[in-house]
């Protein structure tokens, strides 16, 4: 092999190296971004697991408002169908 051939083979070396710097250094930054990426979504997936725990907890609570409203809603109507029709509820809600 002579010099110019060794230049050469050297040369070539060498923009392959840059070039996988480069490319090293894209992938990196890739998957910094990546793990970013993925520790944001952890933080949400907690969040809303959280919002549903808590969303559990009161739904009962809400349930049983629900109900409670359901059955003097039913009262008042059954009332009032009542007094239009001359007749007056005899209890209340349950």
């Amino acid at each position: 092999m002579n010099n110019e051939q060794m230049q050469a083979a050297m040369k070539e070396l060498r923009d392959a190296m840059v070039v996988m710097a480069h490319m090293e250094a894209r992938q990196t930054e890739r998957l910094l971004r990546q793990e970013q990426e993925i520790e944001r979504l952890a933080e949400a997936e907690m969040l809303v697991r959280q919002k549903v725990r808590r969303l559990d907890e009161e739904s009962p609570q809400f349930r049983r408002r629900t109900e409670q409203n359901l059955a003097e809603i039913t009262y008042k109507l059954n009332g009032l169908i009542g007094h239009i029709e001359g007749q007056f509820p005899s209890t209340g809600p349950q």
